[in-house]
């Protein structure tokens, strides 16, 4: 082909190409610009810490168990000055009073009247306080052998006063007055080992939900002591104890592991988040990390060893 001709024919062709150009664009619309999505935030939401390191009202030494109340305020015991405190959820002081069985507190509850439970795991009682600290009466449960044998004990709504009883395996049921009622017996896991029940929480629901560290499960009980179901750990958490366990209004709460993972669950049993909380717990001693949630879904994570209290809110809809 003669070179001068090849050069009118490719001059043509880009001369069509140009003037197609605009109709082509303006059939297939403006060109879609693509962004990265930004990463999700988490659900469970860090709201601040609080605490004073010292040995005054107000203050933290050594604080053992914590609970919440209706009204969102936090009670803590401290071992080492005997002071049983109470603060608002921001962490501003409202109440404290000494007393001697705070100085071997396993463990704190209250129920929906307010009034106080301190629970001596090792020494074997739990006493009982008014709301504004003046003693109620105490009574007798099996002593357990670990100083920090169990972190978390109930009261029902019906006023059932639920405790574990890790040594052996099961879970004991009180009446209000403190005479013992029955036992629940929780079943071994699949290889044989015996329960260690260390924590349990009641719910709205008038179910007991009961973590064993034994095997990383969690069980739900009727408050008269009817297994309902037994949830077995996450794959990816069967070697990660169990190390306390809380309710709100719409979810079941677990703390799991040495380096602590919050978990939230649906009361059929499905585990809807794990979050490392923000990795502020990985350096703290295990015994030394107790937690209480509110029934708005506030929880309160009590680092002892630190003499604070770090405060979440989860914002998930129950499914």
């Amino acid at each position: 082909m003669n070179v001068r001709v090849a050069s009118a024919a490719r001059s043509r062709w880009l001369e069509l190409a140009c003037a197609l150009l605009p109709l082509v664009v303006a059939a297939c619309g403006p060109a879609q610009q693509v962004t990265a999505s930004p990463p999700q935030a988490s659900p469970l939401e860090f709201v601040g810490e609080w605490g004073m390191k010292g040995e005054g009202p107000g203050e933290l030494a050594d604080p053992a168990g914590i609970a919440v109340d209706l009204n969102n305020r936090v009670y803590l015991a401290d071992r080492r000055t005997g002071l049983l405190q109470k603060f608002e959820s921001s962490g501003v002081p409202s109440l404290a009073y000494s007393d001697a069985s705070v100085r071997s507190t396993s463990a704190l509850t209250v129920d929906s009247g307010d009034a106080i439970y301190v629970a001596d795991a090792r020494g074997g009682r739990v006493w009982i306080h008014f709301p504004e600290g003046d003693p109620l009466r105490n009574f007798r449960v099996i002593p357990q052998r670990a100083a920090d044998a169990f972190s978390g004990f109930c009261v029902t709504a019906d006023g059932r006063i639920i405790v574990p009883d890790p040594d052996g395996g099961r879970i004991q049921a009180f009446a209000a007055a403190g005479r013992l009622e029955s036992t629940w017996k929780l079943p071994p896991s699949p290889a044989g080992k015996s329960a260690r029940p260390v924590a349990v929480a009641a719910g709205l629901d008038e179910f007991v939900y009961i973590a064993d560290s034994a095997s990383g499960r969690i069980a739900k009980f009727t408050n008269r002591g009817a297994q309902v179901a037994l949830w077995d750990a996450p794959a990816d958490a069967v070697s990660a104890p169990l190390r306390g366990i809380g309710v709100s209004r719409s979810h079941l709460f677990a703390l799991r592991g040495v380096e602590p993972q919050l978990e939230v669950w649906t009361f059929d049993g499905v585990r809807v988040l794990t979050d490392t909380l923000g990795g502020r717990l990985n350096a703290a001693p295990p015994a030394a990390v107790y937690f209480a949630v509110s029934r708005d879904e506030q929880i309160f994570v009590l680092d002892a060893g630190r003499q604070r209290v770090l405060r979440f809110r989860l914002n998930l809809q129950p499914r």
